[in-house]
């Protein structure tokens, strides 16, 4: 079976309607697009992309669009990527939070996928403070794909896919299934509330509201002034003293920003 060929019309098409939905500037990446969709539109019977294009510009129930934005952006994790930032928190900010307590501590994982970032941070979080009761920290976890929020939720996974964890933590923070599969507890889930969120979109952004946001591995998918439009709002959607985790190959380098930075890919809400 042939992968499905998409002509300069489609193109220009498709990619205009991620970048302007989604800030997902695709305009390069002609060969990812019709390797990504060209077999599945093959093989649910379409003869070209016009036509699968017009499904999802009519899409009401929005399980069409999340299957595309699943398919053309990496939802590529694991737990404890990037261990760094882990070791930040418990070296430099928790402690702080232990000095200084508030009412409520908020964390905002703003590309969760499919949920090995949101339950990472709770584990660190319920390893450092020997428990976390609801309430006292909250995670945020959003996506623009309702189809890894799906699987965040669900909190399954594979042998394979916890298999960097401590041994401890296997055993602490899952239940064991059947055919070496886990679950996340409800321990850790009753922290984390999953929701869709547009980067792109600047209405209901909050301000002055989170202690700590990862954005990590986003913006390698956006222009220079998407990524600072996204920038400036997470920056103010950062509680004054409120740190931004980004990707370690990421850099606010030639972004204009009121962000102090603290480190490679960490910087600070003054």
């Amino acid at each position: 079976m042939s992968i499905l060929k998409i002509t300069d019309a489609e193109f220009d098409q498709l990619v205009n309607y991620m970048y302007s939905r989604y800030g997902i500037n695709l305009s390069r990446k002609r060969a990812l697009i019709e390797g990504r969709l060209g077999m599945m539109l093959t093989q649910r019977g379409y003869t070209d992309y016009a036509s699968y294009i017009r499904d999802i510009l009519n899409d009401k129930t929005g399980q069409e669009v999340s299957t595309l934005v699943s398919r053309l952006t990496t939802n590529f994790t694991y737990f404890l990527r990037e261990e760094g930032h882990y070791t930040f928190l418990t070296s430099h900010v928790f402690p702080q939070w232990k000095k200084a307590p508030l009412l409520e501590r908020r964390i905002w994982s703003a590309a969760c996928s499919s949920g090995e970032e949101p339950y990472s941070i709770a584990m660190v979080l319920y390893d450092y403070f020997g428990g976390i009761r609801p309430g006292k920290v909250a995670i945020t976890a959003s996506d623009i794909s309702e189809n890894v929020l799906s699987q965040a939720r669900a909190g399954i996974y594979t042998a394979d896919q916890i298999g960097k964890l401590p041994p401890e933590w296997t055993t602490r923070f899952f239940n064991r299934q059947e055919k070496e599969r886990f679950e996340v507890k409800s321990t850790l889930k009753n922290l984390i509330q999953y929701k869709y969120f547009n980067l792109n979109d600047p209405r209901f952004w909050p301000k002055s509201h989170y202690d700590i946001i990862f954005c990590r591995n986003v913006m390698i998918y956006f222009d220079q002034p998407t990524k600072q439009a996204v920038i400036n709002r997470l920056h103010d959607a950062l509680r004054p003293g409120g740190f931004l985790l980004i990707g370690m190959s990421e850099t606010l380098v030639n972004l204009k920003s009121e962000f102090k930075y603290i480190q490679p890919s960490i910087y600070q809400r003054l």
